[in-house]
């Protein structure tokens, strides 16, 4: 029940119950209402229940993400960050403006820290000078979060992939073989080279 501990509210507006944690990678469904009249809100996810892409501090920003029931983010709450930036120099409030970009955008959308360019189809968000790092891996905690449940529930298509399969090339190379076809070769450096 991770919104008795989580603020899932805070980032699900209009949402006032939800239910037990489902799906693999795990979210949350918001409702609004009671009986006969609940009705599907959205999504709340804990960003470390799917990734734990580490920030600057090598750490990942824990960070709650509410998403309506047609993929556009509602909110989002950092619970818990180790980045020394936000704790020494740049305000909390900083990396909470650069989250509020989020809001109302599709999950679907190709979004990148840094400039928009509409003729590549790219939406651009403004990056927090001095934590650039912090910001890339949250636009890839928010992308890949908000993707993730976004495909299991139906609102983008999964990518789906051919199982790998092995193929039997009848037998092992030999060493001789591996150097012949070129698939072991040898690297000389200098230590000049090296730097």
């Amino acid at each position: 029940r991770l919104c008795d501990y989580a603020p899932c509210e805070q980032v699900l507006p209009g949402a006032d119950s939800f239910s037990e944690r489902k799906g693999q990678p795990p979210y949350v469904e918001g409702y609004r209402g009671q009986g006969s009249e609940k009705t599907l809100v959205g999504y709340v996810m804990l960003s470390t229940d799917i990734t734990d892409i580490p920030a600057y501090s090598g750490k990942p920003v824990v960070t709650l993400i509410g998403m309506d029931a047609t993929g556009h983010f509602t909110g989002v709450k950092v619970l818990k960050h180790s980045e020394p930036i936000l704790l020494l120099g740049i305000p909390e409030s900083a990396l909470i403006e650069f989250n509020n970009q989020y809001l109302g955008k599709f999950v679907g959308d190709n979004i990148e820290v840094g400039r928009s360019r509409p003729e590549e189809g790219v939406i651009g968000l403004d990056a927090i000078t001095g934590a650039t790092v912090t910001v890339i891996a949250q636009n890839q905690v928010m992308m890949l979060s908000g993707g993730e449940v976004a495909k299991q529930v139906g609102i983008l298509e999964p990518t789906v992939r051919p199982q790998a399969q092995f193929v039997d090339v009848g037998q092992t190379p030999d060493w001789a073989t591996l150097v012949e076809e070129g698939s072991v070769q040898r690297l000389s450096v200098d230590p000049a080279e090296v730097g």
